[in-house]
């Protein structure tokens, strides 16, 4: 029976608290087990994540990341896994929601993956976006990012079962029928939101920037 680890970096930031209900999701409807790092805590959870992830088939990833490496915690730029360990992922089925997950898998050649573009999902996020897509997001205030949030988690929420993590290319189509299924959501429903517009074009580019290989 193939074994699905579901990694969970808690920030001290708060900047990843609003996964909590994903990562539940995940382990109660995978029957996945999870591992979470929890800057604050004493205890090594370092070792029982490496532990988790020689053993596991599947590994579900939620955190933060770049190009070069997926974190543990961010403000201690600390990584999880980056060029020095990054064997550790081979011959696995991936998903990794982290900011340049997608530039991440494409770097290290790592297959049966998922992964996606930048993702503002904090305020401190949408300070480095740079407009990218042409996007300005130094106007974006927390409830913008909250419902930019919420929108990822129901995209993956109703994306992510027992089907679809056993098969990639079924889990990147349904990512995508559902991330449009937010964006006229969000163009129906939330126009009282004076940035509506631009979550709904944030929504677009999750879905356009999501990488399988």
């Amino acid at each position: 029976m193939s074994k699905t680890v579901c990694i969970y970096s808690q920030e001290r930031d708060g900047s990843t608290d609003f996964l909590k209900p994903l990562y539940d999701h995940i382990c109660t409807t995978l029957s996945a087990d999870g591992v979470g790092y929890d800057a604050d805590s004493e205890e090594d959870t370092i070792s029982r994540i490496y532990d988790a992830t020689k053993d596991a088939d599947t590994i579900i990833f939620l955190g933060h990341g770049n190009s070069k490496g997926l974190y543990a915690c961010v403000q201690d730029n600390f990584e999880l896994f980056n060029q020095k360990n990054v064997a550790m992922l081979t011959d696995k089925s991936l998903f990794l929601l982290a900011c340049r997950s997608s530039d991440f898998i494409k770097r290290f050649s790592l297959t049966n993956a998922i992964g996606f573009g930048h993702l503002p999902t904090s305020n401190e996020d949408a300070k480095h976006w740079n407009n990218e897509h042409s996007i300005a997001l130094n106007d974006f205030s927390k409830d913008d990012i909250k419902l930019y949030d919420n929108a990822i988690v129901s995209i993956l929420y109703n994306a992510i079962a027992p089907e679809t993590i056993s098969n990639s290319n079924l889990l990147y189509n349904r990512i995508k029928l559902q991330a449009s299924m937010e964006i006229v959501k969000c163009l129906i429903l939330h126009k009282d939101n004076p940035h509506y517009r631009k979550i709904a074009d944030l929504l677009f580019y999750l879905q356009k920037d999501i990488r399988i290989q």
